[in-house]
């Protein structure tokens, strides 16, 4: 099995690798992406990186997917480039169109011309719409889709391409659905720059501060998470359901930094007195996400906050070249 991972140094990307790498049934794992692959992520694939390549490319070009293909002989892939809601995109819409509609099209074009029979890629719990469409439960992947921004349009529009290219040329694909994913690296929106950050900085002994009171709670998907629902899927010759969410119970800022208090007591973490707004449910994702149909499916199980935060908090200090915390 060669498996080739678009977007491969990003957030969940490069724990798709990861995950992938130690997964004997794997023979091959490429990353292409515009930016190389991280030291830290070389350093923790230890004796699996000679099962690993890096090729630059970029999805908006079809041909770089259908080189790397060609390349290393892929028979499987996994979609995660795309770039998320940032100041970036708002002021440069063409080039979130470029990476997350052509980019994703691109994929599932070269999985057909190459003949790829099984595709994972990327969507997100934002196809939902706010939290406020749905009242005070848990969204499943059988609600009904209320997406609100160019981002979550993207989302739908993949989804709707991947039943169009299995229709008409057999591809198998399964699509995930995250909700505020965070892990060491993560950078935008500001949600994911929070959870990722009041993990990463005080495992380093630097101090973790925001204007917020921390109580504002999130549906959260760490990037392990993701990353092992990627490699369970890509490895099934298909899913019972097209898509599936990946997204915890409700959780906060504090929540977060209990855990992290619990690993490393000395701590540096302050919140301020901004309390969350009003209209909280109105806008933004879901934050009471159900990841039930991956367990009844998959018999997959989320990471519990505890267990991911830890990898989180040495994931960091790998990266600075720090020993591992023990749990």
């Amino acid at each position: 099995m060669n498996i080739l991972v678009l977007g491969g140094s990003g957030l969940f990307g490069r724990k798709t690798v990861l995950h992938l790498l130690r997964d004997e049934e794997v023979s091959l794992v490429v990353s292409m992406d515009v930016m190389p692959t991280k030291e830290w992520v070389l350093k923790a694939m230890g004796p699996n990186a000679e099962r690993f390549r890096f090729i630059r490319g970029d999805v908006s070009e079809l041909e770089d997917i259908l080189n790397a293909v060609k390349t290393f002989s892929i028979d499987h892939l996994i979609n995660w480039a795309f770039l998320l809601p940032s100041p970036t995109l708002d002021t440069n819409p063409r080039l979130g169109v470029k990476v997350n509609v052509l980019g994703m099209c691109n994929s599932f074009e070269a999985a057909r011309l190459m003949r790829i029979k099984r595709v994972v890629y990327a969507s997100s719990a934002g196809v939902y719409g706010s939290q406020d469409e749905y009242g005070d439960r848990e969204v499943t992947e059988d609600d009904h889709l209320h997406q609100g921004s160019a981002y979550a349009l993207a989302k739908q529009l993949s989804e709707i391409l991947a039943v169009q290219y299995a229709q008409q040329y057999g591809i198998s694909f399964s699509a995930l659905r995250p909700a505020i994913g965070y892990g060491h690296g993560g950078l935008t929106p500001v949600p994911i720059k929070q959870f990722s950050d009041i993990a990463s900085l005080p495992a380093v002994g630097k101090p973790f501060s925001v204007p917020v009171d921390g109580t504002t709670t999130s549906s959260l998907a760490s990037a392990d998470d993701v990353a092992a629902l990627a490699r369970v899927l890509i490895k099934a010759p298909s899913s019972l359901h097209p898509a599936y969410n990946v997204g915890g119970p409700p959780t906060s800022l504090r929540d977060a930094a209990a855990v992290v208090r619990k690993y490393l007591p000395d701590a540096k973490i302050e919140f301020g007195s901004q309390a969350p707004p009003p209209n909280r449910g109105k806008s933004g994702i879901p934050y009471i996400v159900s990841s039930a149909r991956a367990k009844q499916d998959l018999g997959y199980s989320l990471l519990t906050l505890e267990e991911a935060i830890l990898i989180h908090i040495n994931d960091a200090r790998l990266e600075a070249g720090l020993p591992p915390i023990q749990a």
